[in-house]
């Protein structure tokens, strides 16, 4: 049964660059401050509160065995289980799946490894990215439908306003942090926008998403400390942030190569943050993580961000390094919680019996989705 806990991935791939003519948006963007270390204050807690919760259905054929990339759309779930390869299409009510996507081999619509995800909701079209440097399209009952070839490897994959997103491209241990390429569904027609100039060489990553979909398309690298947004038509930086336990020195970032034991005990030792990532949006607040423990709350009326770890209220009380993002223009806020961490830590409160019912430890995990407080029952 899967276990939600932070990890790293060296990622070791080589691909070939290309080039663009296009610029990253140069605009005038916030610099915001971040505290050195979280609060006891409970700022989560205070402002968001448990919206809805879906209980995976459990089946010896159905087991997720982690969850790397979860859509919401209108009462579906669509998630993909990274270690089997599969997508699950999960009906939001009550957690019944409905359907799946296993298809390995090299044949048409076939694949080795999913590397992400995405969903057109003008053609309720799932985009499969693979290992083949192909897309895969299939609608939601599962039929494969058609493909598309992709030029180079990218890390991160999402559709906004019928266009496929693809950020992060990698150059053996490199990336490049502010460069998207654009495949627009309608016209079928390839853009490049952003820097590409600008290449970071870091081969860690930490358990997330570089690329969230919510209100606008939300994207993030390691050792880039920019939020930056895409609207349909330009990317551009929203957001710095200086954050203090941020300085990985050259030597630093060589050993991530060389000894990535080493520069894992260092990073652990000092509390350095390497990186920011998924990225999510509400009304009031940005939520994002890092490579520490707790998740960070960035309040755009003030352009005040807190750090906060832990939310306790009647019915929930869990470390805030459960959050995973998910797609979808909801302003919801979801964690993942395995089932033997929510019926060791949460079902035995016996108000949580009408949360998702009876819960077995060796059960599918657990989404629990929390959304902004009204204003006037904030706690300040």
């Amino acid at each position: 049964m899967m276990r939600i806990n932070q990890f790293f991935v060296i990622i070791i791939l080589l691909f070939q660059a290309c080039s663009s003519n296009k610029t990253y948006m140069e605009v005038q963007k916030e610099i915001l401050e971040v505290p050195a270390a979280p609060s006891e204050e409970g700022f989560f807690g205070n402002h968001f509160e448990l919206a809805d919760a879906i209980r995976i259905e459990t089946h010896e054929d159905f087991l997720v065995s982690d969850i790397k990339r979860l859509i919401r759309y209108q009462d579906k779930v669509i998630l993909l289980s990274g270690q089997n390869n599969t997508i699950f299409i999960i009906n939001a009510k009550g957690g019944r799946i409905e359907q799946t996507i296993h298809r390995i081999g090299s044949g048409p619509g076939e694949y080795r490894t999913v590397l992400d995800i995405a969903f057109d909701e003008k053609s309720k079209q799932i985009a499969v990215y693979n290992d083949y440097g192909k897309v895969l399209f299939f609608n939601l009952a599962g039929d494969f439908i058609s493909d598309l070839d992709v030029d180079g490897t990218f890390e991160g994959l999402s559709c906004y306003d019928g266009k496929l997103i693809f950020f992060n491209k990698l150059e053996g241990y490199a990336y490049k942090p502010e460069f998207v390429r654009i495949f627009d569904l309608d016209d079928k027609s390839w853009e490049e926008i952003g820097d590409v100039e600008k290449t970071i060489e870091f081969p860690v990553r930490s358990y997330g998403r570089p690329i969230v979909k919510s209100a606008r398309l939300w994207l993030a690298a390691p050792l880039n400390f920019v939020l930056s947004s895409y609207d349909g038509n330009k990317l551009e930086p929203v957001y710095e942030l200086a954050i203090p336990n941020s300085n990985i020195s050259e030597s630093l970032r060589e050993l991530s190569v060389s000894d990535p034991m080493k520069f894992f005990g260092e990073v652990s030792k000092n509390k350095l943050i390497y990186g920011i990532h998924s990225i999510r949006e509400t009304e009031d607040y940005v939520v994002f993580r890092s490579n520490q423990e707790g998740i960070f709350i960035l309040d755009k009326n003030t352009n005040r961000v807190y750090w906060d770890k832990y939310v306790e209220e009647k019915a929930i009380a869990m470390k805030l390094t459960e959050y995973y993002p998910h797609d979808g223009d909801d302003a919801k806020i979801m964690f993942i919680v395995s089932a033997d961490y929510y019926t060791e830590n949460i079902q035995k409160n016996a108000e949580n019996g009408k949360t998702v019912g009876k819960v077995n430890n060796d059960d599918n995990p657990i989404l629990l989705f929390y959304k902004q407080k009204l204003k006037n029952t904030h706690v300040q």
